[in-house]
């Protein structure tokens, strides 16, 4: 899984019930492997607005899901079998298969 679905899934699971809750993103799951590529990926996702920052009380960066943007999340992390496109391509392959088994 990527790191920017990553980051948003976690966030997602640690929200409170219409809250927000921060975390630092050092404590996401897979961050300390591989940290460049989630600093870009949370990078991203504050500029995005998806994510909003702040400072926790020790002046560290702390993160949490931008609540005015949480449909455009849960876009971002729905699974790959509820994406219209994945529908589209799966459909579009099985009829090429049926009118090339058909002509021949």
């Amino acid at each position: 899984m990527s790191p920017r679905r990553t980051i948003l899934r976690e966030l997602s699971r640690r929200q409170d019930d219409g809250g927000v809750s921060y975390t630092r993103p050092g404590t996401i799951t897979g961050f300390s492997t591989n940290p460049s590529r989630y600093q870009a990926a949370v990078n991203a996702l504050l500029q995005e607005r998806l994510i909003n920052g702040t400072k926790d009380a020790e002046g560290r960066l702390a993160i949490a899901i931008n609540t005015d943007r949480i449909d455009a999340v849960r876009r971002e992390i729905r699974p790959l079998g509820a994406r219209p496109a994945t529908w589209f391509t799966a459909v579009a392959a099985i009829a090429l298969v049926v009118v090339a088994w058909v002509v021949l």
